[in-house]
Protein backbone atom coordinates (compact mmCIF):
# COMPACT_ATOMS: atom_id res chain seq x y z
CA UNK A 1 0.00 0.00 0.00
CA UNK A 2 2.94 2.38 0.97
CA UNK A 3 4.73 2.39 -2.92
CA UNK A 4 0.98 2.81 -4.36
CA UNK A 5 0.48 6.05 -1.90
CA UNK A 6 4.39 7.04 -3.07
CA UNK A 7 3.61 6.92 -6.52
CA UNK A 8 0.26 8.68 -6.31
CA UNK A 9 2.21 11.61 -3.85
CA UNK A 10 4.84 11.82 -5.69
CA UNK A 11 2.90 11.68 -9.18
CA UNK A 12 0.73 14.31 -8.39
CA UNK A 13 3.35 16.59 -6.81
CA UNK A 14 5.95 16.33 -9.60
CA UNK A 15 2.71 17.25 -12.08
CA UNK A 16 1.98 19.67 -9.80
CA UNK A 17 5.23 21.22 -10.33
CA UNK A 18 5.39 20.45 -14.41
CA UNK A 19 2.16 22.74 -14.28
CA UNK A 20 3.34 25.68 -12.36
CA UNK A 21 6.95 25.90 -14.77
CA UNK A 22 3.92 25.95 -17.55
CA UNK A 23 1.86 28.42 -16.49
CA UNK A 24 4.70 30.89 -16.20
CA UNK A 25 5.74 29.92 -20.02
CA UNK A 26 1.97 30.54 -20.89
CA UNK A 27 2.31 34.02 -18.79
CA UNK A 28 5.05 35.12 -21.07
CA UNK A 29 3.21 34.15 -24.06
CA UNK A 30 0.27 36.41 -22.46
CA UNK A 31 2.81 38.95 -21.82
CA UNK A 32 3.24 39.65 -25.84
CA UNK A 33 -0.30 40.22 -26.15
CA UNK A 34 -1.90 36.29 -26.34
CA UNK A 35 -4.77 36.69 -23.68
CA UNK A 36 -5.71 32.60 -24.89
CA UNK A 37 -2.17 31.85 -23.28
CA UNK A 38 -3.05 33.78 -19.85
CA UNK A 39 -6.11 32.23 -19.54
CA UNK A 40 -4.67 28.89 -20.12
CA UNK A 41 -2.21 29.51 -17.69
CA UNK A 42 -5.07 29.80 -14.98
CA UNK A 43 -6.73 26.52 -16.09
CA UNK A 44 -3.06 25.01 -15.32
CA UNK A 45 -3.12 26.83 -12.10
CA UNK A 46 -6.87 25.63 -10.90
CA UNK A 47 -5.74 21.66 -12.31
CA UNK A 48 -2.16 22.46 -10.24
CA UNK A 49 -4.36 23.26 -7.38
CA UNK A 50 -6.49 19.87 -7.54
CA UNK A 51 -3.74 17.92 -7.87
CA UNK A 52 -1.63 19.89 -5.13
CA UNK A 53 -4.81 18.16 -2.44
CA UNK A 54 -4.13 14.58 -3.75
CA UNK A 55 -0.27 15.08 -3.18
CA UNK A 56 -1.17 16.77 0.22
CA UNK A 57 -3.26 13.87 1.27
CA UNK A 58 -1.04 11.21 -0.37
CA UNK A 59 1.94 12.64 1.92
CA UNK A 60 -0.40 12.76 5.26
CA UNK A 61 -0.74 8.70 4.53
CA UNK A 62 2.37 8.48 4.33
CA UNK A 63 3.33 9.58 7.21
CA UNK A 64 0.65 7.80 8.71
CA UNK A 65 1.34 4.23 6.71
CA UNK A 66 4.99 4.87 7.13
CA UNK A 67 5.20 5.52 10.84
CA UNK A 68 7.37 9.09 10.52
CA UNK A 69 7.48 10.71 13.84
CA UNK A 70 6.58 14.52 13.52
CA UNK A 71 9.89 15.15 14.70
CA UNK A 72 11.50 13.42 12.31
CA UNK A 73 14.47 15.70 10.67
CA UNK A 74 13.31 16.02 7.37
CA UNK A 75 9.43 16.12 8.02
CA UNK A 76 10.18 19.53 10.43
CA UNK A 77 12.51 21.04 7.28
CA UNK A 78 9.20 19.96 4.89
CA UNK A 79 6.82 21.35 7.20
CA UNK A 80 8.72 24.49 7.13
CA UNK A 81 9.60 24.87 3.53
CA UNK A 82 5.41 24.22 3.11
CA UNK A 83 4.52 26.93 5.78
CA UNK A 84 6.75 29.48 4.17
CA UNK A 85 4.82 28.43 0.45
CA UNK A 86 1.61 29.13 1.96
CA UNK A 87 2.88 32.47 3.52
CA UNK A 88 3.76 33.43 -0.33
CA UNK A 89 0.59 31.69 -1.81
CA UNK A 90 -1.73 33.83 0.43
CA UNK A 91 0.31 37.50 0.58
CA UNK A 92 1.42 37.53 -2.71
CA UNK A 93 0.56 35.14 -5.55
CA UNK A 94 -3.52 35.00 -4.44
CA UNK A 95 -4.35 38.63 -4.42
CA UNK A 96 -2.39 39.13 -7.68
CA UNK A 97 -4.67 36.31 -9.19
CA UNK A 98 -7.89 37.61 -7.77
CA UNK A 99 -7.55 40.38 -9.90
CA UNK A 100 -5.93 39.17 -12.74
CA UNK A 101 -9.04 35.90 -12.66
CA UNK A 102 -11.83 38.48 -13.55
CA UNK A 103 -10.16 40.70 -15.66
CA UNK A 104 -9.56 38.10 -17.41
CA UNK A 105 -13.06 36.68 -18.10
CA UNK A 106 -14.67 39.61 -18.85
CA UNK A 107 -13.69 41.50 -21.88
CA UNK A 108 -9.73 42.74 -21.67
CA UNK A 109 -7.14 44.37 -23.60
CA UNK A 110 -3.55 43.39 -24.56
CA UNK A 111 -2.63 46.58 -22.60
CA UNK A 112 -4.30 45.59 -19.43
CA UNK A 113 -3.27 42.23 -19.60
CA UNK A 114 0.16 43.25 -20.21
CA UNK A 115 0.05 45.50 -17.23
CA UNK A 116 -0.74 43.13 -15.03
CA UNK A 117 1.41 39.84 -16.20
CA UNK A 118 4.37 42.32 -15.92
CA UNK A 119 3.55 42.36 -11.96
CA UNK A 120 7.30 42.30 -10.89
CA UNK A 121 6.16 41.52 -7.12
CA UNK A 122 3.57 38.86 -8.62
CA UNK A 123 5.90 36.99 -10.90
CA UNK A 124 8.77 37.21 -7.46
CA UNK A 125 5.86 35.52 -5.91
CA UNK A 126 5.15 32.53 -7.89
CA UNK A 127 8.87 31.96 -9.02
CA UNK A 128 9.62 32.14 -4.99
CA UNK A 129 6.66 29.63 -4.82
CA UNK A 130 8.01 27.66 -7.72
CA UNK A 131 11.33 27.56 -5.80
CA UNK A 132 10.07 26.55 -2.46
CA UNK A 133 8.09 23.78 -4.30
CA UNK A 134 11.36 22.46 -5.85
CA UNK A 135 13.25 22.69 -2.81
CA UNK A 136 10.58 20.47 -1.18
CA UNK A 137 10.71 18.10 -3.87
CA UNK A 138 14.58 17.82 -3.49
CA UNK A 139 14.16 17.32 0.10
CA UNK A 140 11.78 13.97 -0.30
CA UNK A 141 14.30 12.97 -2.42
CA UNK A 142 17.60 13.01 -0.48
CA UNK A 143 15.26 12.34 3.09
CA UNK A 144 16.76 9.12 4.02
CA UNK A 145 20.07 10.81 3.58
CA UNK A 146 18.92 13.06 6.81
CA UNK A 147 17.84 9.77 8.49
CA UNK A 148 21.35 8.83 8.45
CA UNK A 149 20.55 5.42 6.82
Amino acid sequence: MYAHVVMIHAAAMGTVFLLFAARELLFISARRGQIGAAKLALTANRIAGLLTGIGIAGGIGLIVLGGWPLSTPWLLMSFTLIAALMIVESRVVRPWEAQVHPALEGTIDKMEVRTLLRNKRALGGRLASISLFALIIALMVVKPDLLGA
